[in-house]
């Protein structure tokens, strides 16, 4: 899309496009006379769910009722976890590991469908294609028991491939992978792809490739597409930290995630992308300025009525789940 063309997205003009000087595709300049799209209010951490231990990748159901994440609390190694409340602006209860997904293997990026029925994560586990791996368990109902995890084969590559929730009704995952491309030829570079399938219980058919977030230097990832279909969060980070001293990893732990003492260099930012409509190609990004701190920001997560963002965040020294409410425009 060229300079000058503008878009309309819940009743905010959004003008002309202009280059990221940090690398994360094509922005918006936004004037006075063209107010941005998402502003939040302080975010608040998530009490009840934060530990001395990580605690990140959360997922919730459409019911706001059941959250999924990822921690390494207990086992010291990344396991899914997840915690039930009686009300979607109600605290929720003790959290408690999913067993039956969990295992002495390496879990991350855990992803509830919409329904709460199906649960998508990654993991290192032994049968994968890959070093990391999508996988999948599924329950017959909210109070039935999670069957044994099955590879999702048509999503994983010989790399590193984590899942998100379906978005655009459930009908496309933006997923992300360290799949070696002309725009990512650097091993552990995560990029972002969207899966689609024909309908909710279909196969998903060959991830693509998304070009404005197809990066040599910045890994794009923890993608989070809305029902319609038009509007993705997710974020970003420059593929070397060099500011960022890592520390031991915990046994049983992968070097790749191994926890990292933050020296205040930008690390990992969030971002929201839009586009005029599913067939369009075309991308704009732009910075969740009101969230993003020196310390690390990811893994975003808005609620069906677009009114409450979820997301992780170290900046009180360890990844920890807050909630930032957007303000009304």
């Amino acid at each position: 899309m060229r300079p000058g063309v503008s878009i309309a997205r819940a009743g905010c003009l959004v003008a002309a496009l202009a280059p990221c000087a940090a690398g994360c595709g094509k922005t918006l300049a936004l004037g006075s006379s063209s107010p941005i799209p998402y502003a939040f209010d302080t975010p608040v951490m998530v009490a009840e769910l934060a530990s001395p231990s990580r605690t990140d990748n959360p997922t919730l159901t459409a019911d706001l009722l059941e959250i999924y994440f990822t921690t390494d609390r207990v086992s010291g190694n990344g396991d899914v976890w997840f915690a039930t409340r009686a009300s979607p602006s109600g605290p929720f209860g003790a959290p408690a590991p999913v067993s039956a997904v969990n295992g002495d293997s390496f879990e991350t990026s855990s992803a509830i469908s919409a329904d709460g029925l199906t649960l998508w994560f990654g993991s290192d586990r032994a049968g994968g294609i890959g070093q990391e791996d999508v996988w999948v368990s599924q329950r017959p109902s909210r109070a039935g028991a999670w069957s044994t995890p099955v590879n999702v084969v048509e999503l994983n590559t010989a790399d590193d491939d984590i899942p998100r929730p379906p978005g655009q009704h459930q009908l496309v995952m933006p997923m992300a992978s360290t799949k070696m491309t002309a725009n990512n030829p650097a091993a552990g570079n995560y990029q972002t792809y969207l899966a689609p399938r024909a309908n909710a219980g279909a196969p998903f058919m060959a991830p693509v490739a998304i070009p404005e977030l197809d990066f040599t230097d910045r890994s794009t990832v923890d993608g989070f597409l809305t029902d319609d279909g038009l509007t993705m969060f997710y974020s970003s980070a420059p593929v070397t930290e060099p500011a960022d001293a890592a520390v031991a990893v915990p046994d049983g732990g992968r070097l790749a995630d191994a926890g990292k003492v933050d020296a205040g260099a930008p690390n990992s930012d969030l971002y929201v992308a839009f586009r005029r409509s599913t067939d369009e190609q075309i991308w704009l990004t732009q910075p969740l300025g009101d969230l993003n701190t020196p310390a690390d920001e990811k893994d975003p997560w808005l609620s069906p009525d677009g009114t409450t963002l979820y997301f992780t965040s170290n900046r009180s020294g360890v990844l920890n789940i807050y909630t930032a409410q957007v303000k009304p425009r």
